[in-house]
């Protein structure tokens, strides 16, 4: 039986890395500055502190080259848009870290991924969402 629990606090630390991520994107503060913030904030939460941590640090660490990786396979003309929007952008890098730091099954991290845009992005950015992810987890 999977512990649900468990479950449910990295599924509270993805949420929490989306919205970390974007605080991020404005620059404003360094990601040790972001990273201390939430983890006081939400100490009340049930959340992966520890998978939050190193996500978090790992894509603010090696930030562009994940966002040049994301570039490489993601298809913009087949959905019609010139770039990519930041809350995208940032559940794409949570995702691929995932990947690549905890070997998530290509399945969960897909349907978190579009989880993830239907609750923070516009109403079709799961469709974009799918795609790329579909293209950056099978390289």
């Amino acid at each position: 039986m999977k512990n649900l629990s468990q479950h449910k606090e990295k599924v509270n630390a993805r949420e929490l890395l989306v919205q970390a991520l974007y605080e991020f994107s404005f620059g404003h503060n360094d990601a040790k500055v972001i990273e201390e913030s939430f983890r006081k904030d939400f100490t009340k939460t049930k959340v992966d502190y520890i998978f939050f941590r190193n996500l978090f640090t790992h894509i603010t660490n090696n930030i562009s080259e994940h966002k040049e990786k994301i570039l490489e396979v993601a298809e913009l003309e087949v959905f019609g848009i010139k770039t990519i929007e930041v809350m995208e952008e940032n559940i794409l890098l949570i995702i691929k870290a995932e990947y690549e730091l905890d070997k998530t099954p290509r399945e969960i991290l897909i349907d978190e991924g579009v989880r993830l845009s239907k609750k923070f992005c516009s109403d079709n950015s799961y469709k974009f969402i799918n795609a790329t992810l579909e293209k950056i987890l099978e390289s």
